[in-house]
């Protein structure tokens, strides 16, 4: 496996017996079940699924199936089809993060589902224990870290480690990482400082989309016109992934099961 990362549409899935290191996870259709009261711990809810699934779900018998390996990560549809990412790999690797929150507990949750281990430094802890408490009652191991907790040093293949920085008090882009290890950057891309965060990481996720924001994207990965202007008009349920020279609208609402998880309790 090389150990540049890249972003990856999975090919379509052979008829023949798969090898047993390959995992399949099918993708439930994206649509969400009726919005409860929002608990103090959970993040702002996703967007109400009338407003952004649009199409039918496909039924159940034409849902498609996405095969992993112990690196990759599912975030969502793009234009051509299903878009993933080696988040976790021999090297590195920091992914800058300025989405609304339901979206960094997505990521973080599908990342469990890799067999992440999940620590998070929070400047407000409070807002993160739903999420912990997610993962541990499904399985997961998570920590919410303080200033002088220590996180993993590195991950392995099958037990990648997943590291949140949305604290004050912890340099996520100082810090050193180890081998199958990822780091989630809360991060403000309107701040022209923000283009400094951005080149220190090997892409970003970022929704809403405005002119500042695009420059700034433009000047850390030297976007072209085109591709920004590809990015623009975000729905609400859809991110602007961004890494050197490329950039990509993908849409990332959860799936029912995540919502049942996460945002449901």
């Amino acid at each position: 496996m090389s150990d540049d990362w890249q972003m990856t549409s999975p090919a379509p899935r052979r008829r023949e017996k798969a090898p047993k290191q390959a995992r399949q996870a099918a993708v439930t259709p994206m649509v969400w079940g009726e919005v409860p009261a929002e608990p103090a711990s959970s993040p702002a809810r996703p967007p109400d699924a009338a407003a952004a699934a649009g199409a039918d779900a496909p039924a159940a018998a034409t849902e498609p199936l996405v095969s992993t390996g112990p690196s990759g990560l599912l975030l969502g549809a793009g234009t051509h089809g299903p878009v993933s990412i080696r988040l976790f790999r021999r090297t590195p690797t920091r992914l800058a993060l300025a989405v609304p929150d339901y979206v960094t507990w997505l990521l973080a949750y599908r990342c469990i589902s890799l067999g992440a281990h999940l620590s998070i430094y929070a400047q407000e802890p409070r807002r993160w224990t739903g999420l912990v408490d997610a993962v541990n009652a499904g399985g997961g191991t998570a920590d919410l870290l303080g200033p002088h907790d220590h996180p993993p040093s590195a991950g392995r293949p099958y037990r990648p480690s997943v590291i949140i920085d949305d604290a004050d008090f912890y340099d996520g882009l100082q810090q050193p990482l180890g081998p199958w290890q990822a780091q989630l950057i809360a991060a403000d891309v309107n701040a022209s400082s923000s283009v400094f965060t951005l080149r220190s990481c090997e892409m970003a996720l970022v929704a809403p989309f405005n002119t500042k924001v695009s420059e700034n994207l433009r000047r850390a990965y030297a976007l072209t016109s085109r591709q920004l202007r590809s990015c623009q008009d975000l729905a609400e349920h859809e991110v602007a992934l961004a890494m050197p020279r490329r950039a990509v609208k993908i849409a990332i609402p959860p799936t029912k099961l995540e919502y049942q998880h996460l945002f449901a309790g």
